[in-house]
């Protein structure tokens, strides 16, 4: 009984979250009511309120949960590929990035939805912790890679400021709907960022 009472209340928590998710994602935080939550979730008032006190709790768990999803996936499908920063590897993490985003749009919308309604108080401490471990990752890396920086420039940073570049680029083709914004295909602008990357910018003579 216990494991049945256990599945039970997943079952209805998972509920409650994919009719928020759809909605939040929609009408956004503040334009979604807690009873239209449990209506869309097939559940009563009184049941959902056993499982989420409050509509931000609501919010804050599909924070959680979504962000330990792109967790793994950072980790199993995006890292592995920063371990060169050939040309080939950085085009398979830029088209890996690519997926990983058309995949979990619904993520993204609860990024912006967090930035605009709560002033990203939810995301805001994740995406420090991410982007302090890529440059502890990116200066290790590029301390062992056979790349030469311009002078001056922290190569963890060069090496997350193009992480982050691919993730900007797909973000406006797939969240944004802006396709082709760079007026070429994804492989061409990939290549071209690559390019800009490995060989930098020189002023004429």
């Amino acid at each position: 009984m216990p494991k049945l009472r256990d599945q039970t209340f997943e079952k209805n928590r998972s509920k409650i979250e994919r009719a928020a998710l759809s909605l939040f994602t929609r009408k956004g935080f503040h334009g979604t009511s807690v009873r239209e939550i449990a209506k869309k979730a097939g559940v009563s008032m009184g049941k959902l309120y056993i499982y989420y006190h409050t509509k931000e709790d609501i919010f804050i768990d599909l924070v959680q949960r979504m962000g330990a999803k792109m967790e793994v996936l950072r980790q199993k499908r995006l890292i592995p590929l920063l371990m060169s920063l050939d040309p080939n590897s950085l085009k398979k993490l830029a088209m890996s990035i690519g997926e990983i985003v058309s995949e979990n749009l619904d993520y993204w919308r609860l990024m912006y939805i967090d930035v605009v309604e709560f002033r990203h108080k939810h995301f805001i401490h994740s995406f420090r912790e991410i982007a302090g471990g890529l440059r502890t990752y990116s200066r290790a890396l590029a301390e062992t890679a056979k790349l030469r920086f311009p002078k001056g420039v922290d190569p963890a940073l060069a090496v997350t400021a193009i992480y982050l570049q691919f993730f900007t680029y797909f973000l406006a083709e797939y969240l944004f709907g802006a396709k082709r914004h760079l007026g070429m295909s994804d492989d061409q602008a990939v290549e071209q960022m690559i390019r800009l990357y490995m060989n930098g910018l020189r002023a004429k003579n």
